[in-house]
């Protein structure tokens, strides 16, 4: 009997106790900013990018040959730091018409059975850079009166020599294409070059 009077009085304590909640107190101030925890592991390395590292790309636009057959397009007020890069890096020349970027020294095929021999050479002259593209099937008497040949574009590409030792030869250098890619060049890498008359001494 007692234990029967001792369990139902503990039920009703229970119940007592559950219905006597009360309402939930407010939230205490924010405790002290704890110390910082340790470093996490270093990540893996990324993969090299794809970025020309300093390799760019002249274009002239489409425009024609002088009266000596020749052309000259450059860039010019150059700084410091475009001169020495300029100074070390590699030089490579395309001629476009057709629809096609034909490498220099080469031949260069203009349609209706016109093909010119072009060679190029290249140098800084009081800030400016310049590449001077030469034919050379013509002798020095009928260059007087070459005939003009209209292009649609010249393409310079610079390439540092660091970048071009690393590629190891492995590049097809007379495709404009192949070069370009591999180099990671885009539009955004491209400056506009522009005619230019160089001042015989």
């Amino acid at each position: 009997m007692f234990k029967r009077l001792l369990l139902i009085a503990w039920v009703g304590l229970m119940v007592f106790m559950v219905s006597c909640k009360g309402p939930q107190g407010e939230v205490g101030p924010q405790g002290e900013k704890g110390d910082t925890g340790a470093a996490g592991p270093a990540g893996p390395a990324g993969e090299d990018g794809t970025s020309g590292g300093g390799a760019l790309i002249i274009s002239s636009g489409a425009d024609a040959t002088d009266s000596t057959g020749g052309y000259i397009t450059g860039i010019s007020e150059l700084t410091a730091a475009d001169d020495s890069l300029l100074q070390s890096s590699a030089v490579l020349v395309y001629i476009k018409a057709q629809g096609v970027y034909w490498p220099l020294p080469g031949v260069v095929s203009f349609g209706n059975n016109t093909v010119s021999n072009f060679t190029f050479i290249h140098g800084i002259e009081e800030s400016t850079f310049f590449v001077q593209l030469i034919q050379t099937n013509w002798s020095e008497q009928e260059l007087e009166n070459a005939p003009e040949r209209d292009f649609e574009d010249v393409r310079v590409v610079i390439i540092p020599g660091t970048i071009l030792g690393r590629m190891n030869g492995q590049i097809n250098l007379k495709s404009y294409e192949e070069t370009i890619a591999a180099l990671g060049l885009t539009d955004k890498d491209t400056k506009f070059g522009k005619k230019i008359k160089l001042v015989k001494k």
